[in-house]
């Protein structure tokens, strides 16, 4: 870190060496500012999803069911495409207003049984408000994406960088290897002639 981060002039630094180190600073304010964006992302989407859930829950009413027939049949759910078990079944709500539909129940239920089931403020069946843990999955996999997308935005993006960085800096090597290595291995350059000094 502290190589990372030191202002000194070194004169055996070169502009290449410099600019890797601006790099690797960029590198963790990224990882930082991509982590601080999950953050923000994982905080909206749980207010949001409490506030539906409020609202929700201001408008369902959790109360038993009597089932008519027994729990023999399963059908196909339209929105989950999961099997369920269901069972005919009566209620009333709001008080002294009858309904009847199939709603579901565990396997093996007989006819008679209650069951509790929430309703909407018409007494139709309908969803339960989500849960804690079902509001705090969905804003942890928002914050993770959020993050795991800005992180690998700029992982890749500085990869780039650096990959024409290192390419700039083998090109430097070699014009000053081609420059040096006659002198320093002692073969003769291409353009001179043998008995030239």
């Amino acid at each position: 870190m502290r190589r990372l981060f030191d202002g000194r002039p070194n004169e055996l630094r070169r502009p290449v060496d410099r600019t890797r180190r601006r790099w690797s600073v960029i590198v963790v304010l990224s990882f930082l500012i991509a982590l601080l964006c999950g953050v923000v992302v994982t905080t909206a989407v749980w207010d949001s999803e409490s506030r539906t859930a409020r609202e929700t829950a201001r408008h369902r009413h959790r109360i038993e069911a009597t089932t008519v027939g027994s729990a023999e049949r399963a059908v196909s759910s339209r929105s989950s495409g999961n099997l369920r078990v269901v069972a005919p079944a009566v209620w009333e709500y709001p008080a002294a207003h009858q309904h009847s539909g199939t709603i579901s129940v565990p396997l093996g239920t007989p006819a008679g049984r209650p069951v509790t089931i929430w309703v909407d403020d018409a007494g139709t069946e309908a969803q339960a408000p989500s849960s804690e843990a079902q509001r705090a999955l969905t804003a942890a996999a928002a914050g993770a994406g959020a993050f795991g997308l800005l992180a690998l935005a700029s992982g890749a993006v500085i990869r780039l960088r650096l990959h024409l960085v290192e390419t700039r800096s083998l090109a430097q090597w070699e014009h000053e290897w081609e420059a040096v290595e006659p002198r320093w291995s002692g073969r003769p350059r291409r353009e001179q002639r043998p008995g030239d000094d």
